[in-house]
């Protein structure tokens, strides 16, 4: 079976749109910060591969509990693939026009450091993308696109350099603690500069 990686980017989630995000009142677990994502489109990547709408209930079947990783080191941020560990899990997605929307939840307990990279860069106007890894048993090449057919989802992974460019973004994370991370880097910023 061949591989393939797209990208994804993140944003925060507000409370009051954990309903909307479809994450049920069950589901607020303490432990966990929950993530909506655009996990796919239609259209090529920068590594010349698609996925079409037919492929997407395939994708959806096949990415509840499937991993979300990350190759993090605190001085330099996220990495790539290689070395990448497992931080969360998917919990399911759905097809909305062109696109895939995924919801995720990001394990705290386990992985603080790395849940609070991503609240921060992106408290700061930064981004943290993610490329989505697939499997595919076919693929079909038209106008110089290889479009993947019999795909299976495999893993998100956060990482440096996307091939989706900045067109699949994570569209929230949840923020319950946001204020306290900024309160805290605010505090940390006044004592460095007093």
């Amino acid at each position: 079976m061949k591989e393939a990686s797209f990208n994804i980017n993140l944003s925060f989630i507000e409370d009051s749109e954990y309903a909307e995000a479809g994450i049920p009142e069950e589901y607020k677990n303490p432990l966990l910060t929950w993530i909506k994502l655009v996990f796919t489109d239609d259209q090529p990547n920068a590594n010349k591969q698609g996925i079409s709408q037919d492929e997407f209930p395939n994708l959806i079947r096949s990415m509840a509990y499937m991993p979300i990783k990350a190759n993090f080191d605190p001085e330099f941020g996220v990495g790539g693939h290689s070395d990448s560990y497992v931080i969360g899990v998917i919990k399911q997605g759905q097809q909305e026009g062109n696109k895939i929307v995924s919801i995720g939840a990001l394990f705290n307990d386990e992985f603080p450091e790395v849940v609070d990279f991503f609240k921060k860069e992106l408290a700061e106007g930064g981004r943290v993308d993610f490329s989505w890894e697939i499997r595919y048993k076919d693929s079909e090449e038209r106008d110089g696109i290889e479009w993947l057919k019999e795909t299976t989802t495999k893993a998100i992974t956060a990482v440096k350099h996307p091939a989706y460019e900045g067109r699949t973004p994570l569209v929230s994370i949840s923020a319950k603690d946001l204020i306290a991370l900024i309160d805290e880097e605010l505090k940390e910023r006044d004592e460095v500069t007093v």
